[in-house]
């Protein structure tokens, strides 16, 4: 399983002004966490929910300006809108719809947009609130969740839904929750629970069990009746919006992941002994959206 001296966190992936905010954020909670847990919980969330600066890559720049690039007002956010297609798209065109993760953005799929469009799909992404393009500040799973149901409905019939990490559960709770139908969905670096990113980010900043558990109780709180559907912690988690997906489902992960474990995968999977899985090594939670033998893959499930 990550650990806390592997996993993205790690203070030699920070750079020396984010070491010196992890250490004061750490000894604030620890402090705060002892005086008031739950208004240590309560700012836990607003950390929780804020996704860190991610500019796109050089290497992303020719796939975004091939884009054709729409913003839709959603729930009084600008949502960043990307479609690429091969110039005579309608209504007919196979639909290929994009799920990216925690900090990331729709271009980070442009090795496997490339060959959809070369084999005749028209493929759709939208960036998430407080995510590339997209405005806002903070997102959580449920808000993700119901912007992508949107613009499921939007761009449907959809053929498939293409998800990585973060956005494996979004796509799995907008199938659960918000009745998206999709007949083929692919999850690249699925987490099987919350509480597995929940017990990650508190390990980050030493939060003691009230801390952790009024974080909880804050978001409940403040998010029970904000999404239109009834939630707690456990029925949002991956291990149970998969269960009501009947549909052909591809699981890829990597055994080297430092960031979601394959034993995350594993769980899934044996609900769903009849999905297909792609395990490959060395290519860790992101560089796998590049690797060649999970593009060929990806485009031979939708196309078959």
């Amino acid at each position: 399983m990550t650990q806390k001296k592997d996993h993205p966190f790690k203070p030699s992936n920070m750079p020396l002004a984010l070491k010196v905010f992890f250490a004061i954020t750490t000894f604030f909670f620890k402090i705060l966490g002892i005086l008031s847990p739950k208004l240590a919980g309560k700012l836990a969330l607003k950390i929780f929910m804020k996704p860190p600066n991610s500019r796109p890559p050089a290497r992303e720049k020719e796939i975004r300006e091939q884009a054709h690039l729409i913003y839709r007002n959603i729930k009084d956010r600008n949502i960043a809108i990307r479609t690429w297609d091969n110039g005579s798209a309608d209504e007919n065109t196979p639909t290929i719809l994009l799920s990216h993760g925690w900090a990331g953005r729709t271009t980070q799929f442009l090795e496997i947009i490339k060959p959809l469009v070369n084999a005749g799909y028209r493929v759709v992404g939208a960036d998430i609130p407080a995510h590339g393009d997209s405005s806002g500040t903070h997102t959580n799973m449920l808000d993700a969740a119901q912007i992508l149901s949107i613009i499921a409905k939007e761009y449907s019939p959809l053929d498939a839904i293409v998800g990585h990490s973060f956005g494996t559960g979004t796509t799995l709770l907008a199938l659960d929750k918000f009745a998206v139908n999709v007949p083929k969905i692919v999850l690249i670096g699925a987490y099987s629970r919350v509480s597995f990113i929940i017990d990650l980010f508190s390990e980050v900043f030493d939060f003691n069990d009230a801390t952790k558990e009024a974080m909880q109780q804050a978001a409940i709180d403040k998010y029970a009746d904000a999404f239109e559907v009834k939630w707690d912690w456990e029925n949002i988690a991956p291990v149970e919006t998969i269960q009501s997906y009947h549909g052909k489902l591809l699981f890829i992960h990597d055994e080297e992941d430092h960031e979601v474990p394959i034993e995350e995968v594993t769980e899934l999977h044996q609900l769903k002994e009849n999905a297909e899985i792609l395990i490959t090594q060395g290519f860790g939670h992101r560089r796998i959206l590049r690797n060649k033998e999970v593009v060929a893959k990806v485009v031979d499930f939708i196309q078959t």
